[in-house]
């Protein structure tokens, strides 16, 4: 599995560069346009590599298939933000290059007697601005993720359709068989991308509806849901993968919620979902009867053993970062695992800790030792008290820390710290899975 997944990273990889590097090849070694001078021809380039970076950016979140299985979401959401953020230092220099190369100079923004293209082209300018505006101010204004999301969504499309509309007004690709033929391959390419996940993606999750089977506060920051297929086996997973849950009338309504699958893949028709607690939202949940419809669309996600030649496991969680740990547990319990495993668990207080119960059953079934880690304690709490960091994992993990996989799921502070530490150890990075649940 681990070959597959490499042959599939590479074929993605090289389907992005042909998409990135392609026109730009067309354009130089098949059919040159006439260009007024060396300042119009780079720029029209970094025009071009622009446009197309911003069309991998846009497409590497969507959803594709086995993109996010097979690179990780993380890795998925950082390509993301580096490769809008190379296209957008392409479009700087493609304007800076246009002020060189016009002889009107900055004149060319002068939109009351311009044409078409300029117009499109201030236009997904302006729309590219305040989507960056909007990912700087995410973290310190804390929007809601709904209302957000759907102005992220809505920016990104204005900016593509707008620099389309921008190329093919301005004729100076478009009127050339070869670069035509890109061009429009590129949009089609889009136009696939978009109408998949708009309209594909929620046709296949109305067909494979869910039922709410069962709904249980854990805690006080989460909330699982016991889901049953409904007129279907359930959708395939591998343990530790997560997925995308609507709760309205229909499956094509915005609003969707990322969640953990928690229940064992050997059960795909009975999920168990754990959700992290978050505002309205949650109080939406632990309101749902059984009986209601739900639609999720998934699996997504690298995190799992599912491919791993290890000695044992070693899960570090913290909060609903537990959730995917339960999922491989349950799996590994399922199929009568021999190994030994270990789990470190954190929590603010013994009170926060999810699952307890759900590991000490866990522990009949596997070679299981379990660590419990709280940042405050009562008298006579048995447990560990503290952060999850390298003094206390240089206590409870294994002696023999390379022969392991570790599975490391919580807030990004807690997982780059475990990461750097592991690595410190001498782990391999290939033995290092790493997941934040801010991230999904």
């Amino acid at each position: 599995m681990l070959r597959s997944r490499r042959t599939v990273r590479l074929a993605w990889l090289t389907a992005f560069a042909a998409l990135v590097l392609g026109p730009v090849l067309i354009v130089l070694l098949v059919e040159r346009p006439a260009f007024r001078n060396t300042a119009t021809e780079l720029s029209l380039l970094a025009g071009v590599v622009g446009l197309s970076l911003l069309v991998v950016a846009a497409a590497l979140p969507a959803r594709l298939p086995s993109v996010p299985s097979s690179f990780g979401i993380e890795r998925v959401l950082l390509a993301h933000r580096l490769v809008t953020l190379a296209g957008i230092a392409f479009v700087v220099v493609h304007l800076a290059l246009v002020f060189v190369g016009d002889p009107r100079g900055p004149r060319v923004l002068d939109l009351r007697h311009d044409s078409r293209p300029m117009w499109a082209a201030t236009t997904s300018t302006g729309a590219l601005l305040l989507l960056v505006g909007l990912a700087l101010n995410r973290r310190s204004r804390r929007p809601r993720y709904e209302g957000w999301r759907l102005a992220h969504v809505t920016l990104a499309v204005v900016v593509l359709v707008a620099a389309g509309l921008h190329v093919w007004w301005l004729a100076s690709l478009v009127d050339q068989a070869a670069t035509r033929f890109v061009y429009t391959l590129t949009a089609e390419v889009a136009a696939f991308i978009a109408i998949r996940r708009s309209v594909w993606l929620p046709i296949r999750a109305h067909r494979r509806a869910y039922v709410v089977h069962g709904v249980r506060l854990v805690g006080d920051s989460a909330v699982t849901i016991i889901v049953r297929a409904h007129g279907h086996a359930g959708l395939p997973f591998h343990a530790g993968q997560f997925a995308w849950l609507k709760i309205e009338s229909s499956p094509f309504v915005f609003d969707e919620h990322s969640f953990f699958i928690a229940s064992a893949a050997e059960h795909p028709d009975l999920n168990e979902i754990t959700i992290k607690v978050l505002g309205d939202f949650s109080e939406l949940l632990s309101g749902l009867r059984p009986g209601r419809r739900i639609y999720l669309d998934g699996p997504y996600g690298a995190f799992t053993f599912e491919g791993t030649r290890s000695s044992g496991f070693v899960f570090i969680a913290a909060g609903v970062g537990i959730a995917p740990v339960l999922s491989m547990l349950r799996t590994l319990a399922d199929r009568c695992d021999p190994a030994h495993h270990e789990v470190v668990v954190g929590a603010r207080s013994p009170v926060e800790i999810l699952a307890r119960y759900d590991l000490e059953e866990l522990r009949g079934r596997l070679d299981l030792t379990v660590t419990e880690v709280v940042g405050s304690a009562p008298d006579g709490w048995p447990g560990e008290v503290g952060r999850i960091d390298g003094t206390l994992l240089d206590r409870v993990l294994p002696r023999r820390p390379r022969h392991c996989d570790y599975f490391v799921c919580g807030p990004p502070e807690m997982v780059v710290d475990v990461g750097r530490h592991l690595r410190e150890w001498g782990v391999p990075p290939r033995r290092i899975h790493a997941e934040q649940f801010e991230v999904t």
